[in-house]
């Protein structure tokens, strides 16, 4: 009989177990109420956002001025205006979602929620503030042209850079090196071709990501009586 056939022990043969393996990892992938309610509250807000913007076009131009991280907003309501603009998508949601789905759910099950909205906040936060007043500085010192006070500035890329980064610095050896990689061509190659305040944003969050995990991660407290034998997961635990 051969090694892949179901014996008459009930035992799980290799092909079944690396089935199940698979799909348990896939599974882990994605976003569960249970397990990862921060990527789960994520995806439904982008959803009743993007929802909202496609039934009421008329108000999109309305909203995305007064949520847009431009200079005006962020010396009026920064805090609205940095938490808001992420969940402005006026078209084109369906990869982002996609993408931070899968950002959230893999961050969150290797840190927890409330480190990975730290990284989430850190990729917004910082690069938001750094690309306006970094335009607002250049153009005073007369190094740049556009920088419109009032200018559109929305979208979910920054959170979704930022997380995206620190999700693929948790996973295994050769996952997390195409990752990193392909996250890494996929900041620069843009920002080489044609550098902007948009191009240099995705840059800085990813590098802002990168950085809070570090800072989050560096030094765990290690619980008593737990050993640091590796686990055979697809995803390192916090």
């Amino acid at each position: 009989m051969s090694a892949h056939a179901v014996g008459q022990t009930g035992i799980p043969t290799q092909a079944t177990v690396r089935l199940r393996s698979i799909t348990h990892g896939a599974a882990r992938m994605l976003p569960s109420p249970r397990t990862t309610p921060l990527a789960t509250a994520m995806v439904m807000l982008l959803v009743l956002a993007g929802a909202w913007l496609h039934t009421h076009p008329d108000q999109i131009d309305q909203i995305a001025a007064w949520t847009s991280t431009n200079v005006d907003n962020l010396g009026h309501h920064p805090i609205a205006a940095l938490v808001a603009s992420a969940f402005v998508v006026p078209s084109g949601l369906l990869v982002p979602l996609i993408v931070v789905a899968l950002g959230f759910a893999v961050l969150e099950r290797a840190i927890g929620g409330w480190r990975t909205a730290v990284v989430a906040l850190s990729g917004q936060v910082f690069a938001s503030l750094l690309t306006e007043y970094g335009a607002d500085l250049g153009a005073r010192l007369h190094l740049v042209v556009d920088s419109a006070p009032d200018r559109l500035d929305v979208g979910v890329s920054y959170v979704m850079y930022a997380v995206l980064t620190a999700a693929a610095l948790r996973l295994p050896g050769p996952a997390r090196i195409v990752s990193v990689l392909v996250i890494g061509a996929s900041v620069l190659v843009p920002f080489a071709i044609a550098p902007g305040m948009t191009t240099t944003g995705h840059l800085l969050s990813v590098t802002f990501g990168a950085i809070a995990l570090i800072l989050l991660t560096a030094h765990r407290p290690i619980r008593a009586g737990r050993t640091t034998t590796a686990r055979p997961d697809l995803f390192r635990t916090a």
